[in-house]
């Protein structure tokens, strides 16, 4: 589950720092930037929230084998 969560964040990283080949005349490559570092802001919060929702399972299995 980490390893993908890991995984998840590598690839929004790249998203993100892709290389940057804008030039002010191109409007539609500036556009493709602007959507290629949403995309990687995304991918990175939903593996955030999926990291978040994986720890707070792993806890509720552990509290309801502490009570049985």
């Amino acid at each position: 589950m980490f390893f993908l969560a890991l995984l998840i964040m590598g690839v929004g990283l790249l998203f993100i720092v892709s290389p940057r080949y804008v030039t002010h005349n191109s409007n539609r490559r500036m556009m493709d930037r602007t959507a290629s570092r949403w995309i990687g802001y995304s991918l990175i919060m939903m593996s955030c929230l999926f990291l978040i929702m994986g720890v707070l399972q792993m806890l509720d299995q552990a509290s309801h084998h502490m009570d049985h």
